[in-house]
């Protein structure tokens, strides 16, 4: 067994951090203050700023969950292997947001965790969990199913990567999708809205519905609101008044 390196962020991250004994991690780089404050309090050495530009003793491996940052050719080589564990069936969902866009666009939707190479989200695959959606789901219901399979990947092979076990890997299939940031906020927030068509408004706005966040963001007359989607308790009666 050798401890190895966390880079983590988001939810995810803290979770995965609690999961983790802390004589198996090397340190934890992350930017998240609330996952800094655990491993400090778990004695764990906390890497803060860019690791792409900050000299540290690195471990033999490393894994990344939900890690914001993107991780240079210099610094993946300094592994002998890195992995990532991403919200998406990859080769569909490369880059951000991919529960929202598998929506969107109906492609596959899942987990999966890969080796750590230069190109993003593009290196070879050891395991993905499928998961399926509904024409009921909003983006958050499906996006708490893909998260509880990051959950089952990190169970699953978190210690086999400490354990420095060699993790059979097959290259991705050609194809898949890939968004930017850009892309997400550009639909997120259109200014045609009004001319889609009512099924394909309705799907938009139940694909960009998630408690904490604005939805569809839409302008009427200068004023800006957020439009979203939440489900009723079932055999719940409307009532008017």
């Amino acid at each position: 067994m050798e401890p190895i390196d966390l880079y983590l962020g988001s939810d995810l991250g803290l979770w995965a951090l609690k999961q983790t004994p802390p004589d198996c991690i090397k340190q934890v780089i992350t930017e998240d203050d609330e996952i800094s404050s655990e491993a400090q309090a778990r004695n764990i050495n906390v890497v803060p700023g860019n690791p792409n530009n900050v000299n540290f003793e690195f471990a033999s491996s490393g894994l990344s969950v939900h890690y914001p940052k993107i991780l240079g050719q210099s610094l993946i080589s300094r592994y002998s292997k890195i992995y990532n564990i991403h919200p998406g069936f990859l080769p569909w969902g490369r880059g951000f947001y991919p529960v929202f866009w598998a929506m969107w666009e109906e492609t596959p939707a899942g987990a999966t965790i890969h080796e750590i190479v230069a190109k993003v989200d593009q290196g070879p695959i050891v395991d993905q969990i499928p998961v399926e959606y509904y024409p009921h789901d909003t983006g958050y219901t499906l996006f708490s199913r893909v998260r509880y399979a990051e959950k089952q990947l990190f169970s699953q092979y978190s210690m086999a990567i400490i354990e420095c076990e060699n993790l059979p890997t097959t290259p991705q299939p050609s194809g898949g999708t890939y968004h930017t940031k850009a892309e997400f906020f550009n639909i997120k927030s259109l200014e045609n809205w009004h001319s889609i068509k009512t099924l394909e408004l309705v799907k938009l706005i139940r694909c960009l519905s998630f408690p904490g966040y604005s939805g569809l963001e839409i302008s009427l007359e200068g004023q800006k609101f957020s439009v979203s989607m939440e489900a009723l308790p079932k055999n719940q009666n409307s009532q008017i008044g």
